[in-house]
């Protein structure tokens, strides 16, 4: 290819680029400001540079149409002047109005006046010369870009970085265009030189729209990134092809040597265009087998959303989320919410919740495990899941909290109707006990004697029902655990209770709480015992790493029945022949309300073992 045919060439990638380049500035961008200006104008620089090649490489009739889309230059400076009134956001229609019926005029009259010669110029058959009146329309020309560079530059000072940024790419430009056609005007003033500047033409419209739009739409960056790496595969092209042509020469391949380089440089880009338009689908279809579920389809999002919201516990929520990822990507997966981090070796997720600062309550975050190494549409599928598990925890929690608080609610609401209950039955039972025991009197000793007996049992009965449905005050203070279990020990003489408790362990509870919570333990468990061979009691205590009190009451009796453990502190269960079925219910209430829990725990050596949790003094 000698130095002509690469000036053709160029003309000919500046043609296809600006052309290509409008139509897909007005399909991707109808709403960015300017976008339709701007796309004008690179239909006024496709046409200029197809003009120049119909002058130089049609015949007569092709020329002269050649000539008329040169002559309708005068419009580009209009097209660019309106892009940067839309730039700016300058708001100014009759000054538009002006200069378009203005370039207009202008292109009527050198359109009516033929204006412009075609005459051979060196080795080209014929080249377009401006004429002596040629001064008007390029003034009209120069005022239009000059005013609109003006413009631009003016705003230059007082841009945010990335405008400014965007205001030099459009000045950069716009002296690479200028310098590129500036040898265009060689023959017309007389100069014998070839137009080398216009060699360089092709990257004038690339710069305009890359510079103006790169921040504003991502492709433009996407479809640079391409543009590039084809260039240097095909300089790679050229050089290797230069080089393996030599080599032919030498070895006497003459066939292959005679192969001229522009041929090969022709083919070679071919295949790389052709390349460069299988890329996509290609890696694509092997991300498919490699990576399955690395593209999202529409509706899996809904139904990710669908199947996570359908959780109704933390368990269920992890075990939902591994396995609806874990069918998505075909491989298994690990979810783990809250501080455990999951297994080791093992991709997955962890999500966690993170304080928020300066709000109430907290934000859930996700992290991705062992996704090194995956593509980019793999991580794209994990961080989408992520964030949709991160918001379907936010909303378990806040689930799961007002359940409970309407638990609480519903609670207090059944304790207050229960405490009105027991208070009636109270009032309404007492009175007929108390005729009965008078009216005992002068029965005989056993008879009275099950009378009493009887009437200490309703009596009971009716204390636990109004300690249960009472209100719980709690006094706090210091308390020795010792000497409060020591106390209630006593009360009990003659029983085997052993204890062992540090003198040093110290609660902050309500003492006579404390009191009543010991003491329906050790007498259920002594009432447990009741007959029993080697009855063995023993409550024990110690600090735990939190702060707590651990304190534990322990037998040797019968145990508890395996369908009764369940509900063993919900009111009227019971395990004992006579009980109210209220006593560790009771004792589960006044527990938690000093912030503290009790189960039923399993210990080697004992039968049944009540564990319990109370807040100790710091």
């Amino acid at each position: 290819m000698d130095l002509y045919g690469l000036y053709y060439f160029s003309l000919a990638v500046q043609c296809a680029v600006s052309l290509a380049l409008a139509g897909w500035l007005w399909a991707k961008g109808p709403h960015q400001s300017g976008i339709k200006p701007l796309a004008l104008f690179c239909v006024g620089v496709g046409c200029w540079s197809l003009g120049q090649l119909a002058i130089n490489l049609g015949d007569d009739s092709t020329a002269q149409l050649g000539k008329r889309l040169i002559n309708c230059g005068p419009l580009n400076p209009v097209f660019f002047l309106h892009f940067v009134f839309r730039f700016l956001n300058r708001d100014k229609p009759r000054q538009l109005l002006v200069c378009y019926a203005l370039g207009v005029a202008t292109v009527v009259m050198v359109q009516v006046t033929d204006m412009g010669a075609m005459t051979p110029w060196l080795g080209f058959k014929r080249f377009y010369l401006f004429p002596a009146a040629g001064w008007v329309p390029g003034i009209f020309v120069s005022s239009i870009s000059l005013w609109a560079y003006f413009l631009v530059l003016a705003e230059l000072p007082g841009a945010a970085p990335k405008r400014r940024g965007k205001i030099l790419a459009i000045c950069f430009s716009g002296a690479w265009g200028s310098a590129s056609t500036l040898m265009f005007l060689n023959p017309s003033f007389g100069i014998p030189i070839f137009p080398y500047s216009v060699i360089l033409f092709p990257g004038y419209a690339l710069l305009l729209v890359f510079g103006i739009l790169r921040y504003d739409l991502m492709a433009v960056n996407l479809w640079a990134n391409r543009l590039l790496a084809w260039l240097l595969a095909t300089a790679v092209t050229v050089a290797l092809a230069g080089l393996l042509l030599s080599m032919a020469a030498r070895t006497g391949v003459a066939s292959l040597a005679a192969i001229p380089l522009w041929q090969l440089w022709l083919l070679g880009s071919a295949m790389l265009g052709v390349m460069l338009v299988l890329e996509g689908p290609s890696r694509r279809a092997m991300e498919k087998l490699i990576f399955p579920g690395a593209h999202l389809e529409t509706g899996v999002l809904a139904g990710w959303r669908a199947r996570l919201d359908a959780a109704d516990s933390w368990q269920a929520l992890e075990q939902a989320a591994g396995a609806t990822l874990g069918a998505h990507l075909r491989q298994p997966m690990v979810v783990a919410l809250g501080a455990a981090l999951p297994t080791p070796g093992t991709p997955g997720i962890h999500c966690y919740p993170v304080a928020a600062s300066g709000q109430h309550g907290a934000h859930w975050h996700s992290d991705l495990i062992e996704f090194e190494g995956a593509t980019p549409g793999v991580l794209r599928v994990g961080e989408v899941f992520g964030a949709l598990l991160a918001a379907a925890a936010a909303r378990l929690e806040q689930l799961l909290r007002y359940a409970e608080h309407e638990k609480e609610r519903m609670q207090k609401a059944h304790l207050l109707e229960l405490g009105g209950l027991a208070a009636t039955v109270a009032h309404e039972l007492r009175n007929p006990l108390n005729i009965i025991s008078m009216a005992a009197v002068g029965s005989p000793p056993e008879t009275r004697a099950e009378i009493r007996a009887q009437i200490e049992r309703a009596d009971h009965l009716i204390q636990d029902l109004l300690s249960y449905s009472g209100e719980v005050r709690l006094n706090r203070q210091p308390v020795p655990v010792a000497e409060l279990v020591q106390r209630v020990v006593a009360s009990f003489p003659g029983q085997p209770i052993a204890v062992a408790i540090d003198d040093t362990l110290c609660a902050l509870i309500d003492p006579l709480r404390g009191e009543q919570i010991l003491n329906n333990l050790i007498g259920n468990a002594i009432a447990m015992m009741r007959g029993r061979a080697a009855p063995r009691i023993e409550v024990t205590a110690a600090r735990q790493a939190d702060g707590m009190i651990n304190l534990r009451v322990c037998d040797n009796g019968p145990g508890v029945p395996a369908d009764l453990a369940a509900g063993l502190f919900q009111p009227f269960t019971t395990r004992r022949p006579g009980g109210t079925g209220l006593g560790l219910a009771i004792v589960r209430r006044l527990v938690e309300a000093h912030g503290g829990t009790v189960r039923l725990a399993t210990r080697e050596g004992w039968n049944c073992c009540f564990e319990l949790t109370l807040p100790g003094n710091p």
